[in-house]
């Protein structure tokens, strides 16, 4: 396997950008965009054809890199750099037909006229990446971009620091300079960048930095595109007939990169009639996936510093001290080490300390519900989420629960797949974000 050439030491020396040199890389981004140079579909192939051939030929490279940040397993990698390689794929297939002006439909009035609408670049596109999929969440969106016909202003997130220092020694060299550039560093260059103009910002995050983004955006009428997340409930319904598959697929969707996923089951509404057959269930899935040791087992991920394992750690230590939760499996953790057990927590209630913001981390809170009704109410008072999930094999059920909620996208009786199926648009709503992405819906 190859060695990251820019290693974390060299990191905070060498690769945060001036402040001064920000507001001139965005002039240079204005001016090329200004020479007409990424209008030109040949231009656009070119840098999808090379953002693909980086992510298969240097693949063993990302790899490393993402290990070394967040302990990623094969399957969590594969996960991270295949959405990115997708997108550039289908764009690949795609651009001609997306590209192609669409035509008006005639009326009386317009009967002998040709009406068409031209899909015309934005300009230029600022692309804030964060640490928990740091290729696919910065480098999924450039591919949106490219095929647009934009030119990119790319911020990596400084927190995923091996991925940050792959990032920036490879994307000049892939791509075209005029017209994509990669900024490092951390807040006070985010900062410097928020404060320049730019024809789109596309962000994810939490909710809290997608504010500061909106407002530094709204300076300039900027519109933008928030990925953000929030408390994704999965509502268990009494109508199931394999409960030991509901419970695999949960515990799997949930500890995928350790809990760090945006879109990962924050908390279970479970139906009082099958509470009993899902605890037990959900504690033979987390055995069947990680032993009962996951410390020992090298698929198991870390958290990705010491800071958020602290965070983890007080919201964990702050539920057991209740005396109406019960301990299912886990609660070992190790700062130093940035390991948290799985934590899986029966008899929690929606004021907890696990209901009160988004874990982003293994633990798991499970909520007992009367009815349907129920757990539709408890989810309407949060936030809306970036994802639903519903198990149940009523089709009434499922309608009932889509029909009175709302959030980004629904998920029935699976995880995580929405986000490999480049037709389906993804995004949030309300709290968990605006706009959306993926295929012709990033393309527009």
């Amino acid at each position: 396997m190859s060695s990251i050439k820019v290693n974390v030491e060299q990191l905070a020396e060498t690769t945060p950008t001036s402040l001064e040199d920000i507001p001139k890389i965005v002039a240079s981004l204005h001016a090329t965009f200004a020479t007409n140079k990424t209008r030109d579909l040949a231009w656009r192939r070119d840098q999808l054809r090379k953002l693909y051939n980086f992510l298969d030929d240097q693949y063993d490279l990302i790899s490393e890199a993402l290990y070394k940040d967040l302990n990623k397993d094969a399957g969590t990698v594969l996960h991270d750099v295949m959405i990115a390689s997708s997108e550039a794929a289908h764009f690949l297939e795609h651009l001609d037909e997306y590209a192609r002006p669409i035509r008006a439909k005639k009326t009386l009035m317009t009967l002998f006229d040709r009406n068409r609408i031209l899909l015309d670049p934005l300009g230029v596109v600022c692309i804030i990446g964060t640490w928990n999929y740091p290729i696919q969440l910065l480098l999924g969106p450039l591919a949106c971009a490219i095929a647009a016909g934009n030119c990119a202003l790319l911020k990596p997130s400084e927190v995923a620091t091996h991925t940050e220092a792959l990032l920036l020694e490879w994307v000049p060299r892939i791509f075209d300079n005029d017209a994509i550039r990669i900024v490092s560093g951390g807040i006070p260059q985010a900062t410097a960048i928020l404060a320049q103009k730019f024809d789109h910002i596309f962000y994810t995050g939490n909710e809290s930095v997608g504010k500061i983004i909106l407002t530094a955006a709204a300076k300039h009428l900027t519109p933008v595109t928030l990925e953000l997340g929030g408390k994704c409930p999965a509502y268990v319904d009494s109508h199931i007939a394999n409960i030991d598959t509901v419970a695999t697929r949960i515990m799997f969707g949930k500890l995928a990169n350790m809990g760090q996923t945006c879109i990962a089951p924050d908390y279970i509404l479970v139906h009082e009639k099958i509470a009993t057959k899902l605890v037990p269930a959900l504690k033979k899935a987390l055995v069947k996936l990680y032993t009962d040791n996951p410390r020992a087992v090298a698929q198991y991920g870390r958290v990705i510093n010491k800071n958020h394992t602290q965070r983890l750690v007080d919201v964990l230590q702050r539920q057991l001290a209740l005396n109406h939760s019960r301990v299912v499996a886990g609660g070992e953790f190790d700062v130093d080490e940035r390991y948290v057990a799985p934590l899986i927590v029966a008899g929690v209630t929606p004021e907890d300390p696990l209901m009160e913001s988004e874990i982003f981390g293994p633990l798991l809170g499970i909520i007992e519900v009367s009815s349907v009704e129920n757990a539709i109410a408890i989810i309407n008072s949060k936030s809306h989420s970036l994802m639903l999930y519903i198990h149940s094999d009523n089709a009434k059920v499922v309608e009932k629960v889509i029909g009175a909620t709302r959030s980004g996208s629904v998920s029935v009786n699976d995880y995580l797949v929405n986000m490999a199926l480049s037709d389906l648009p993804f995004g949030g709503v309300g709290g968990s974000g605006m706009g959306a992405y993926h295929g012709r819906t990033g393309f527009l």
